[in-house]
């Protein structure tokens, strides 16, 4: 019994990739929900089968099986949509999961691609907090703990977090605040000059600290958004010391992977 099972095991292994194991028709009915997107939310069965490489016929079984599955809806006399039921694969297992579940992934592959530090943050009253880190790769390693707590007004997170409520909700925030503490010429040193920042932060897919907040450290957050509302629920951001990086490849190539990240995990909460 024990070698068929090994014998079992070394056959999957080295034929995994081999084409004999697909299923072509579930390979083209997955091709057509994935044809969908904000460009195309609505296509004819000729476009269908334009963009699967297949005859009008083919398309024609394939949109009738995923209509008559819940999977597409006729949206006009000759258009189809995706149906209800798409959403819920995803969301009957997603819904389930905490923020950092989802994030996890992503950050991990994110961390992998910079090779430097993950963090997740979000508001709490004036303060940030971070709720989950990915440890850097090599010899650096960050000092950041879930937990740790950092004034909103003074760091690219915490702009990012406050630019997203209503202005007299910041101005409520800030009422009583006095510890306008300067840790660069970037920061913000009372009320007006915070909501000044504020303003120009709501217009940025990302931002960079470079030395502003730590002066030997280097920092991209880019935002986090509920779909449902398009709210900003969290910051994904990544730090590193100066030299790890130029300073134009960390504000290009570095920011570029962090808003790509940021936007993956977007499209998982709801």
């Amino acid at each position: 019994m024990t070698v068929a099972l090994d014998d079992t095991t070394e056959d999957l292994s080295n034929n995994k990739n081999e084409e004999r194991y697909l299923v072509p028709g579930l390979v083209r009915g997955l091709a057509v929900l994935q044809a969908f997107n904000q460009e195309a939310s609505e296509m004819t069965i000729s476009e269908i089968a334009e963009i699967l490489n297949v005859n009008r016929s083919s398309a024609f079984r394939l949109i009738y099986t995923l209509e008559a599955s819940g999977y597409l809806r006729k949206a006009s006399a000759k258009t189809y949509a995706l149906d209800s039921k798409v959403m819920e694969l995803g969301f009957n297992s997603l819904s389930k999961l905490s923020l950092t579940d989802l994030a996890t992934p992503i950050m991990k592959e994110l961390r992998d691609q910079t090779q430097v530090a993950a963090h997740l943050s979000v508001l709490e009253g004036t303060h940030i907090i971070f709720i989950h880190n990915v440890q850097a790769i090599g010899a650096f390693t960050s000092t950041l703990q879930v937990g740790t707590r950092w004034p909103a007004h003074a760091t690219v997170i915490g702009q990012y977090l406050l630019s997203s409520l209503p202005e007299n909700e910041v101005r409520q925030r800030y009422s009583k605040f006095q510890d306008w503490k300067s840790f660069s010429e970037r920061t913000p040193k009372n009320l007006k000059e915070l909501l000044a920042r504020l303003d120009l932060v709501r217009e940025q897919k990302f931002m960079v600290s470079w030395g502003h907040f730590n002066h030997d450290m280097a920092a991209c957050a880019a935002p986090i958004f509920k779909q449902s509302k398009q709210e900003m629920v969290a910051v994904l951001s990544v730090s590193c010391p100066l030299s790890t990086y130029d300073e134009n490849v960390f504000k290009d190539e570095i920011a570029n992977l962090v808003t790509a990240s940021a936007n993956k995990i977007s499209k998982f909460i709801y």
